[in-house]
């Protein structure tokens, strides 16, 4: 899942609307309820994050004293993790 917000809303309502109906069928207490609740909330998000790209991220290099003495800039494309 690529960092579209409109994706990760799909996504997150497909997913809890699946856990409603199976802890409506399975007849889930309010604690197993909120677990699964939060879970899937948590698979969406870590989906969401994990699919991102960067690209482009200028760092700086300094000495002891803090003094600049160097710079970089990524090329190439890395995933967040």
């Amino acid at each position: 899942m690529s960092l579209d917000r409109n994706t990760m809303e799909s996504s997150l309502a497909t997913t809890l609307r699946t856990n409603f109906k199976k802890g409506v069928d399975e007849e889930w207490d309010e604690e197993r309820a909120a677990d699964e609740m939060a879970k899937a909330i948590a698979d969406v998000v870590h989906a969401y994050v994990s699919g991102a790209r960067v690209t482009g991220v200028q760092s700086q290099v300094r000495d002891n004293g803090n003094v600049p003495i160097g710079t970089a800039t990524q090329t190439g494309e890395v995933g967040l993790s």
